[in-house]
């Protein structure tokens, strides 16, 4: 049978194993459960009973990501502890203490030096996603492991040109909102907000 170290070191850079088990074994009642890929979320934190709450991760995160959005659901898990149900799921409490937790993990042996300037800036203020924070979401995807060289994000895209998303629903690029871009959705001519950040297939009037 494999031990709690083992598994992590397949999800997990191996040097911040000791200190990430550290946490867990404190907090006997705190599950960690590995979990398919889910588009709305990379994590999730409940509380299942009285005396048991389950953290879940999806399996096909980079290392990077994956150890973030770990220390990120675990932190909701001490801001429950500490302040009970009343405060906000990303509010100061559990800013507070998703920051000071992460920048323990800020060091070179962790992370590459090409994300620390950004991690750092983000644990001063995490926000509720890393996507929320488009310089480090771009470093982080740079260490996914791409399963199509096709894909584009959407802010790499020109005015007026079509695009897939994952699910097959295609769309034509618009304007810039923020961080997000309007998008006219061709099935129904209705317009959607999508994340600059999100991955997309070009696609060309040809095969459509």
């Amino acid at each position: 049978m494999q031990t709690a170290g083992e598994i992590l070191k397949k999800y997990i850079p191996e040097s911040a194993i000791e200190d990430v088990l550290k946490i867990l074994f404190a907090h006997k009642e705190l599950h960690l459960k590995i979990t398919k890929s889910r588009r709305s979320k990379l994590g999730d934190y409940r509380k299942i009973s009285a005396y048991k709450h389950q953290i879940s991760i999806n399996y096909n995160l980079n290392k990077y990501q994956f150890l973030i959005t770990l220390l990120h659901e675990i932190s909701h898990f001490l801001a429950y502890k500490h302040y009970g149900r009343k405060i906000k799921p990303h509010g100061a409490e559990w800013k507070q203490i998703f920051g000071n937790l992460l920048q323990n993990f800020i060091h070179s042996d962790i992370f590459p030096e090409d994300i620390i300037p950004d991690l750092l800036t983000y644990a001063r203020n995490p926000k509720a996603s890393t996507a929320g924070d488009g310089n480090l979401y771009l470093k982080l995807s740079q260490y996914d492991e791409k399963s199509d060289t096709q894909t584009k994000y959407v802010f790499e895209l020109k005015t007026g040109q079509i695009f897939a998303l994952p699910n097959g629903i295609v769309y034509q690029l618009q304007e810039k909102r923020r961080t997000r871009y309007k998008c006219l959705r061709l099935s129904n001519q209705k317009i959607y907000l999508i994340h600059q950040n999100a991955e997309v297939y070009p696609v060309k009037l040809d095969d459509l």
